[in-house]
């Protein structure tokens, strides 16, 4: 019996024109049902692509809908025999199919995390299912590692909840809203959620009613529970980021107090700013004028706005880190803007750490407020960076600087890790530093940029990653890195382009 061999299999009814017949249902149900999959995929370590389906005992329902959600309803609702009621009976069986495609999307991923053979279904080391899961969803990193804690939880955790869900009961939007409330919570406390809800009538209520019961699930399972002290909630992050104006939003997020105080002194400083600026504007003061950002205020004839230097205190006051020492940070942004751009012939954009597009009339600013410009070389059809002569062992400042640009985030399949910062160059073929001529060479070729955890991850071995040697009389191509993810799992990545070139030669 396959995965939705079962009573209420809406996979197997869908139809433009109505319910089909018992012969044409069974021919639907083998061809388009995820049972069919596992006649021609590999199967799992323990013999079949998923095992046998555990129903739970689903309890009793104490809470009820006023109406039980049937066609009947449906078509009382929307009117039957028109074209409308066709499409609506339509959808609502679209929806079925949805909640119970997922819920067999969510029991591939638990399986794959449990019979992992690096993983075993340990949620501590779910970053390397992650990223196998990555390679062939063709998702982030982070967004594997979300589905695949998600579906552990669901399945394992909730069962009585994901039971629904696997019927068709409970659809698919209901259930993810499900499983991000209860992401905070720990395994006892979600189990308590999802009995809770299981004696909810969650065929037929409504996604208010699901809403405000799952509310009062969370609190009934909280309920005695000492809440996450703020200091855990301390971050700092870059939201908001707008291509089209140029600008992004800084988010500190912290216990109440630290952020008023915090508030409270950028106010303060600001005041004082003003009021010096304003001195030094009504006495005619020569020379530069405190925190003037854009080295106008002379000329504007009033100080900033204390808005403005809020911002220009908290951007351009020196860290005070004492008694530990400052490191010397190598942080450079990078900033490709195209020569016509540059030249004020075209109006094409520049592009931030090779992933953000800025405004060009904001790129020419910044090209002007430096005094060296980095050429770049690309290639005109593709935008591969072209290359740099190897040395030693140790990257060159400008072949660090074409990783940068080649990797903005980490090299491995699926993460995007910025690799401005916390990131390392690594040789994909070892370097012998005994014997330099016998090892993998200090080259473009044989570089790429990983996040801590990736590299970490390729020293034991875990991943491994593997080139296939440059033809250099043939055009210049993006290089192509193929991947092992664990012992049999095989995927490839590209390295970045500059995107700007191909638009611009033309």
């Amino acid at each position: 019996m396959g995965e939705f061999d079962q009573p209420g299999d809406c996979a197997a009814q869908l139809s433009e024109h109505g319910a089909a017949p018992s012969a044409q249902r069974a021919a639907a149900a083998s061809s388009v049902g995820p049972a069919s999959i596992s006649t021609s995929a590999p199967t799992s370590r323990s013999g079949t692509l998923l095992p046998p389906v555990t129903v739970p005992e689903l309890p009793a329902w104490r809470a009820r809908a006023r109406r039980p959600l049937t066609t009947e309803r449906i078509l009382e609702e929307v009117g039957e025999g028109t074209v409308e009621s066709g499409r609506v009976m339509a959808l609502h069986r679209t929806a079925l199919t949805r909640a119970r495609l997922y819920a067999h999307h969510l029991r591939l991923l638990e399986t794959f995390f449990r019979e992992d053979p690096e993983v075993q279904g340990r949620p501590e080391d779910a970053d390397m299912t992650a990223l196998k899961v990555a390679a062939g969803l063709r998702c982030t990193y982070n967004q594997a590692w979300s589905q695949v804690l998600d579906a552990h939880r669901a399945v394992e955790i909730m069962p009585l909840t994901f039971e629904y869900l696997r019927r068709g009961d409970l659809t698919e939007a209901m259930h993810q809203m499900l499983l991000r409330r209860v992401r905070r919570l720990t395994d006892e406390q979600a189990a308590q959620v999802d009995a809770h809800m299981a004696t909810i009538e969650l065929p037929s209520v409504s996604l208010d009613t699901f809403s405000r019961h799952l509310r009062l699930a969370i609190e009934l399972a909280t309920a005695g529970a000492l809440p996450t002290p703020p200091s855990q909630s301390r971050d700092v992050e870059i939201v908001d980021v707008d291509s089209t104006t140029g600008t992004a939003s800084l988010l500190v997020t912290g216990p109440i107090l630290e952020i008023k105080g915090l508030a409270h002194r950028l106010d303060v400083a600001a005041r004082d700013v003003q009021r010096a600026q304003r001195a030094a504007l009504s006495d005619g003061t020569e020379g530069p004028l405190p925190f003037d950002l854009d080295g106008d205020l002379a000329e504007r004839g009033a100080p900033l706005s204390l808005r403005t230097l809020r911002y220009a205190i908290l951007a351009h006051t020196v860290l005070d880190t004492a008694p530990v020492q400052e490191t010397a940070s190598p942080y450079k942004l990078l900033v490709t803007v195209p020569v016509m751009t540059l030249l004020g012939q075209d109006d094409a954009p520049a592009m931030l750490e090779g992933t953000t597009p800025i405004p060009a009339e904001l790129a020419r600013d910044l090209a002007a407020g430096e005094s060296v410009w980095t050429r770049i070389l690309t290639d005109a059809v593709r935008g591969t960076h072209l290359p740099l002569l190897p040395e030693t062992y140790r990257p060159s400042a400008a072949m660090r600087l074409q990783l940068r640009l080649r990797h903005p985030v980490c090299a491995a399949p699926g993460c995007t890790r910025p690799t401005a910062t916390a990131a390392e160059d690594d040789h994909i073929l070892e370097y012998d530093h005994e014997r330099p001529e016998r090892g993998g060479p200090t080259s473009l070729a044989n570089l790429h940029r990983l996040c801590w955890q990736h590299h970490q991850m390729k020293t034991a071995r875990l991943i491994d990653p593997t080139r296939e040697p440059v033809d250099d009389s043939a055009p210049a191509r993006p290089l192509t890195t193929h991947w092992t993810l664990g012992e049999d799992l095989r995927t490839t990545a590209e390295e970045a382009t500059d995107l700007l070139t191909p638009h611009t030669v033309r």
